[in-house]
């Protein structure tokens, strides 16, 4: 491992391969955007929001994982500045830096979707859906049951829920009609949409996006229509949701979603039941992402695997 003149240098586990190469060709000083326990998230001189994450999370785009526990302990605040290159990303104002030499490089793969046939597109769907309807987190994509007895939701939050439901069911539409133009204009009205650092409509995109960007898949309208609304419109949603998405659309996710997805079609041949029993650890991870991220992600997912099978023609 190179020698640093740090004097506090963290090495480092991993690092997205095309981080490595962006690095050699645009070092410079960036800026810390946001502070979390496990993640720090820092504005690269060129443009792009780079994770630094700490060793229990997965790999991911534009992401280096660190041989530490977290970060909010060691005083990185929003503002600071961070510099790039080669050999390191260092938080000069507090004399630390992550060391890069050495790091597993990180590629995303890629699920070739050609072979699948329709009946084990629909064994996937119905072992994820029942998942997803026990496991999964509601309050985002998927909804609170009524309860009795229970608060009504205020006015706000339900307004939120309806506009998620319609939006998915709009744009769910539009994709059996085989209209881009619509699919454009449905996925605009759930972009952004919800609360916290990734909305729960924008998750929702980034499962369809990622599903709709493997090879093979017969939903490259829905790839395209999501591609332009992404670019076009930046200042729809936060960086980092905006970040996903874009990176979603490029095929590109984290590595706890590219794996669920890997073995979702490992194991096709089995009925839907035994193929629950073989997703429920990778699902329970990708459940673990955020709040209800993960559950709106994987929801988006689903939302792809039915319009895959239904677009392929009745069983």
């Amino acid at each position: 491992m190179a020698a640093s003149n740090r004097a506090n240098c963290i090495p480092s586990i991993s690092i997205d391969a095309a981080l490595v190469t962006t690095l050699r060709e645009a070092p410079g000083t960036g800026k810390v955007h946001s502070v979390f326990n496990r993640t720090v998230n820092v504005l690269a001189p060129w443009g792009q929001l780079v994770t630094v994450a700490a060793r229990q999370l997965d790999d991911a785009p534009w992401t280096v994982r660190a041989d530490t526990r977290g970060w909010t302990d060691m005083g990185i605040r929003a503002g600071d500045p961070v510099g790039f290159s080669a050999r390191e990303i260092s938080f000069d104002s507090l004399d630390t830096a992550v060391l890069l030499p050495g790091a597993r490089e990180w590629f995303a793969k890629r699920i070739p979707l050609a072979a699948i046939t329709t009946a084990e597109l629909a064994s996937c769907a119905a072992a994820l859906g029942g998942l997803l309807e026990d496991h999964g987190i509601r309050g985002g994509i998927l909804q609170e049951h009524p309860k009795e007895g229970t608060a009504q939701a205020n006015a706000f939050d339900a307004g939120i829920a309806q506009g998620l439901r319609t939006g998915r069911e709009a744009l769910e539409a539009a994709v059996r009609a085989g209209d881009g133009a619509a699919i454009g204009g449905t996925a605009l009205q759930l972009l952004g949409l919800g609360s916290g650092l990734t909305p729960a409509g924008d998750d929702f995109l980034c499962g369809l996006a990622l599903f709709s960007a493997q090879p093979g898949s017969r939903l490259g309208a829905v790839r395209a229509a999501l591609s332009a609304v992404v670019g076009q419109h930046p200042d729809r949603t936060t960086l980092l949701s905006w970040t996903t998405l874009r990176e979603a659309v490029d095929r590109r996710a984290r590595e706890s979603l590219l794996e669920l997805l890997s073995m979702l079609f490992r194991h096709r041949a089995e009925d839907a039941a035994g193929l629950a029993r073989h997703l429920r650890a990778p699902v329970d991870r990708a459940l673990g992402i955020g709040h209800t991220s993960g559950t709106d992600i994987l929801s988006g997912l689903l939302a792809g695997l039915r319009l895959e099978t239904e677009l392929r023609g009745s069983l």
